[in-house]
């Protein structure tokens, strides 16, 4: 399979998003499209996908039709539809299955067996697409990708919402996938284990790196210290020209005035007016090939986002939760979970979805009171909570009059918010006209800038695209107070925290590790785990097959005719030898 393009255009309203940018997709392929929010990255798989038609450029494939599945971020289901309904639905649109003439019980396995490898039960089958979750509507969109055949494969976002868990099947499923494909995703950290080439669209047009994320990060920052030492020598090659233009103008001028009548030193003078013509040639094709400046990258305002914490001195134990227990009726969410939070701690809360996370945190903020137990918070605490809700927003004010509001001077707001990307004359508009990931910049900056010194994060950076999360994470890692989050972006968690706990069945488990240590200790419980299952499971098995030997023998020993007694003997052998192997093993 090839794929193609060249001189791809698109605007709309008069507005260019990109402009004659080109690139090709081969057999095993597997791309990382990445790119700033609403630089068109998904306009661009659109027209791939021939749901849109670009305003100039061309496309070619060979062969020439390609079957394309395009999984979308935000897709349109049918309203009043089951969760069963949607994937049979789907089956029986399906070309290639009216072709293959199958019938409804073999479309209807094919339907159960997708939605429970996504992890979509039978619990939920009979639900209305409408309600589930966020999570739940990716899951039946990725069952689509089980069950179609296709040639070349498009995901936009395939991570938003699932947990760690649902990430880490879909990474192996796509590592595992013989097929071409592109990816749009700002989890960097699907990325670095799916893809082995990035494709980065930016305003100034389509740069591809051989790799995955990390290896496309280390190139672009060879790349640009490359670009800031060329542009360095062409400016200082730039500053040496004019001024030696400005001194042979000015030798010119002068030298022409005293030559006069005398045509030696009007025949020097000549020579040295077309030399300078020739440095003014240089400059100007200088000043043509100029080479842009590049960006310099702010750094946090260390100062800033610590101005409460520098100089204070805290307790070695923050908080300490004791037998907490919290429910919602007769649901119980939390069972008896005791835990410790030590001054810089950078805590990773991780677990499936709904199982707990945003309770726990909304419980050690005070948001619910009613728990079973004892938490006890040093009043050396000052704790700020960051809702994925974004509810501490005023949508009527601009950027700067909001974030003013939790303190801080003008200048020291500003620039912090250069750090978080609001440069210039960004901090004048209205929150309520930004995107979600600009919003949760905002809300991040006003958490930055109040009193707090134990941050309480719920997915900070939801709706951010890379650059925007990678500003965060600087100064998260930054921040001298501690931090206690939820995240399903692993690469976060991964640069982040100090200490995992994780959710599951109701109960809280503490690693005193970072991300790597307490996975490589969880793969090898879950390796135990499974060793122990396999045993007790053979064990179950040997058990079974000497009954049934038992009962075979007893048989054998009684009156039969020649045929039963052949075939038991036969049945005999076959379990013997079968017992023998297991018990060798």
């Amino acid at each position: 399979m090839n794929l193609s393009f060249n001189n791809l255009s698109k605007g709309y309203e008069g507005k260019m998003i990109f402009e004659n940018i080109g690139g090709q997709i081969s057999d095993g392929d597997k791309i990382g499209l990445i790119g700033a929010n609403g630089v068109g990255k998904t306009t661009l798989v659109n027209i791939l996908t021939g749901k849109e038609e670009s305003d100039t450029g061309e496309i070619r494939c060979s062969p020439y039709h390609i079957n394309i599945l395009y999984i979308e971020q935000y897709p349109k289901f049918e309203r009043g539809i089951t969760v069963y309904q949607d994937i049979i639905g789907f089956l029986s649109r399906s070309k290639d299955y009216q072709d293959d003439f199958m019938d409804m019980e073999e479309i209807g396995a094919m339907a159960r067996a997708a939605l429970n490898k996504v992890g979509l039960g039978r619990e939920k089958w009979d639900h209305d697409v409408e309600n589930l979750s966020g999570g739940e509507k990716t899951k039946l969109i990725l069952s689509r990708m089980l069950v179609a055949q296709f040639d070349f494969l498009i995901l936009d976002e395939p991570t938003n919402h699932l947990d760690i868990d649902s990430s880490d099947w879909l990474e192996n499923y796509i590592k595992d996938l013989d097929k071409s494909m592109i990816i749009i995703s700002h989890d960097r950290y699907f990325l670095d284990n799916t893809v082995n080439r990035i494709w980065e669209l930016t305003d100034q047009g389509l740069e591809v790196y051989e790799g995955n994320y990390s290896s496309y990060r280390d190139q672009k920052e060879i790349q640009l210290k490359h670009i800031e030492r060329e542009y360095e020598k062409q400016q200082t090659r730039i500053q040496d020209l004019r001024v030696m233009i400005s001194d042979r103008e000015n030798w010119y001028r002068s030298a022409h005035k005293s030559a006069g009548q005398n045509d030696y030193l009007r025949s020097r003078a000549k020579k040295h007016a077309s030399s300078l013509r020739a440095k003014r040639s240089q400059l100007e094709r200088l000043e043509e090939e100029r080479i842009e400046k590049p960006r310099k990258q702010l750094s946090p305002a260390f100062q800033i986002i610590n101005k409460n914490i520098i100089g204070r001195k805290f307790p070695r134990f923050l908080i300490r939760g004791k037998n907490i227990s919290k429910s919602f009726g007769q649901n119980q969410v939390l069972d008896n979970i005791s835990f410790n939070v030590e001054r810089k701690d950078k805590i990773a809360v991780i677990g499936a979805n709904g199982s707990g996370k945003t309770t726990f945190l909304k419980t050690l903020c005070g948001i619910h009171d009613d728990y079973v137990g004892t938490l006890q918070i040093s009043p050396s605490v000052n704790m700020g909570y960051f809702s994925q809700e974004l509810e501490n927003l005023n949508y009527g004010a601009t950027i700067l009059e909001d974030v003013l509001t939790v303190g801080g001077s003008v200048g020291e707001v500003r620039l912090l918010l250069a750090c978080l990307l609001f440069r210039g004359d960004d901090v004048y508009k209205r929150v309520g006209d930004l995107s979600m990931g600009e919003k949760g910049r905002v809300a991040f900056a006003k958490l930055i800038l109040s009193d707090a010194n134990l941050l309480v994060l719920d997915e900070p950076t939801n709706y951010m695209d890379i650059q925007s999360r990678e500003k965060v994470e600087e100064a998260l890692e930054q921040f001298e107070g501690t931090i206690i989050f939820v995240s399903h972006d692993r690469y976060f968690v991964k640069r982040l925290a100090n200490r995992i706990f994780v959710i599951g069945d109701k109960r809280l488990h503490c690693f005193d590790s970072n991300y790597e240590v307490y996975l490589a200790r969880a793969g090898t419980v879950e390796s135990h785990r499974t060793k122990e299952d396999g045993q007790r499971q053979m064990k179950e098995d040997i058990m079974k097959l000497e009954t049934e030997l038992a009962y075979l023998g007893g048989k054998l020993d009684g009156t039969l005719d020649e045929e039963e007694k052949e075939e038991l003997s036969k049945r005999y052998l076959q379990l013997a030898r079968e017992l023998n192997r297991m018990k060798g093993l």
